[in-house]
């Protein structure tokens, strides 16, 4: 296989200042805070357009936006140079906002947060199924990867894997365009790791029940028992969780995560990912707090906010849970060239997702196969039972 060749920008250093610690007490972070936007704005600076900005002040959506329709490939069959095209693609640099990638904490691993947080909670709070706050209802919202420019990510990304996140980026202009659900994988962190629906929880657990773009749930556990002995811990696309309570406060610590790409000009995270979270209600918001550590993905840890908005009873009617297990009725592939496609009615590999009786459908193939001499012909077992 061709090694790719590494974009011009690769060589380009970027300066990244972390933010001080000082604007909040990095044991108690929410402490003060009363609304949540104060915290998520804390973190928003603003993204001036540059004209020298290798990555056209383009933020992952906009990469995506520009691209996904195969423009491209319609440029070239007019005679449009690659460099034309590019030059043709430009951003507003997320609308004159990004964000601090960098965490603003003083801690070099999961485990180091962690032990400090749990420290300054005495222990953790023992709640009651009377005095655990209340988290009932619909929800939407919450983080995800930082909401940073392109060229954001580029320099938070590490050395090593900054040549994976170039193959990402230029299959994205070319209009080769990949992201998890596409093939019926989880999204995972970077793209809806935190759409969580409910939050279910007892003296014991939490219960964090997510809907889309697939059904799953991350269990976490306060009861004390820890994570699973090594040679026990399967990776688990939402990871492995232990949580335990500060005062109204949730905090999560997951790890033994499956590596996973966002796809869509966002960067991968590997199998050394781990994250501490932070989750308190304030009135009908839920913030959330996450730094993440990937000492092999990552240039250093990195941080985002969330806001989770608690729905009025009828959402339900509006956007139902649905049951959706992706698999059976993908009709997704990627093509020799590398390019997405999709089987359409009619064609024998179509899918379909109104089809009651997919098995019997799937026998009518096979018997059709066998009059055709696809595959070897076999008369009815009944039809020999006389014989």
């Amino acid at each position: 296989m061709r090694t790719p060749t590494l974009l011009v920008v690769a060589s380009i250093a970027v300066t990244v200042a972390a933010q001080s610690p000082s604007r909040f007490d990095p044991l108690h972070p929410f402490a003060g805070i009363a609304a949540a936007a104060q915290w998520r704005d804390m973190f928003s600076k603003k993204a001036e357009v540059d004209p020298k900005d290798p990555f056209h002040n383009l933020a992952p959506n906009d990469w995506f936006r520009q691209t996904w329709q195969g423009q491209w490939r319609a440029a070239a069959a007019k005679g449009t140079s690659f460099k034309a095209f590019w030059d043709s693609l430009q951003g507003k640099a997320n609308n004159g906002l990004t964000v601090d990638i960098r965490s603003p904490y003083p801690f070099k691993t999961a485990d180091e947060q962690w032990t400090a947080w749990l420290k300054a909670a005495n222990g953790g709070t023992r709640h009651t199924r009377a005095s655990l706050p209340d988290w009932s209802g619909d929800w939407t919202g919450g983080p995800g990867y930082p909401d940073a420019l392109v060229r954001d990510f580029w320099t938070a990304v590490s050395d090593a894997y900054r040549p994976r996140y170039e193959q990402v980026l230029q299959s994205e202009l070319e209009g080769r365009h990949w992201w998890p659900a596409d093939n019926c994988r989880p999204n995972g962190f970077s793209r809806s790791g935190w759409s969580i629906r409910y939050f279910l929880t007892d003296p014991t657990m939490a219960a964090l029940s997510f809907v889309d773009p697939l059904n799953q749930d991350r269990y976490v556990f306060t009861d004390g028992r820890g994570f699973l002995p090594a040679e026990n811990a399967v990776p688990q696309w939402m990871g492995e969780s232990q949580g335990f309570w500060d005062g109204d406060e949730l905090v999560v610590w997951t790890k033994n995560i499956i590596p996973n790409s966002g796809g869509h000009g966002l960067p991968e995270y590997s199998d050394q990912l781990q994250l501490i979270e932070r989750y308190k209600r304030i009135g009908n918001e839920i913030l959330t707090d996450v730094t993440w550590y990937d000492s092999v993905a990552f240039a250093y840890p990195w941080h985002s906010t969330g806001i989770f908005q608690r729905q009025p009873l009828d959402h339900w009617k509006r956007s139902p849970p649905t049951i959706n297990e992706c698999a059976t009725t993908n009709n997704v592939y990627h093509d020799d060239n590398g390019v997405i496609q999709q089987f359409a009615p009619g064609d024998p590999r179509f899918h379909d997702l109104f089809d009651d009786t997919p098995w019997l459908t799937a026998f009518k193939r096979a018997e059709d196969a066998k009059k055709a001499g696809r595959i070897p012909a076999a008369p009815s077992f009944l039809s020999l039972a006389s014989r």
